[in-house]
């Protein structure tokens, strides 16, 4: 079974603001980007699975056409009262107990990246369980939690994984094992 993680294109939205599970549209270069993706995934059929927010969608609608379903569990992780504000304008206290503890902290109004992590890998399961090849057009993020859960990485590591926007990471499922072929394509 083969298991295709696509990371959602460039986001329309300036560079330093919090926007996690707010619902940004695309930017401009999207179909530059959708033209590099696309030649890097297999012709086969495939299951796709998206989250719903347009970044995603769009991605998937475009590669895929109508074929997909979307799950809430594949979204970014919700930063809450902090979503669509500038870094700069969050509280530094906040930011510093946030940082401190970042795999299990609640951020007001939102998640903890545990959370992120526990939706992420039970999705993961499920179609791992249904056994088809499939693809997830989704987030950092989420697959982020995912590459840790597969390498065994710690996920206060997960942090320093490298997932470029519009890129793909392949996963191999054989006998019940996973494994990262490659990343960051």
């Amino acid at each position: 079974m083969e298991i295709y993680l696509v990371r959602h294109t460039t986001p329309a939205i300036e560079s330093g603001v919090c926007y996690g599970a707010s619902d940004v549209d695309v930017a401009a270069s999207f179909d530059t980007e959708v033209a590099r993706i696309k030649p890097l995934l297999p012709a086969k059929p495939l299951e796709v699975y998206t989250s719903p927010l347009q970044r995603c969608e769009k991605l998937a609608a475009t590669l895929f056409g109508d074929t997909y379903t979307k799950d809430d569990r594949l979204k970014e992780m919700n930063f809450g009262d902090w979503e669509m504000l500038p870094w700069d304008n969050i509280s530094r206290t906040a930011l510093r107990k946030w940082a401190d503890n970042v795999v299990f902290e609640h951020i007001p109004g939102g998640e903890s990246y545990e959370e992120l992590y526990v939706r992420s890998i039970q999705l993961l399961e499920e179609i791992m369980a249904k056994g088809k090849d499939a693809v997830l057009v989704t987030h950092g993020g989420v697959i982020r939690c995912i590459l840790a859960h597969v390498t065994d990485t710690a996920l206060v590591d997960a942090f320093d994984i490298l997932v470029d926007y519009g890129h793909i990471s392949y996963l191999q499922v054989k006998n019940e094992e996973i494994k990262v072929i490659f990343s960051n394509l």
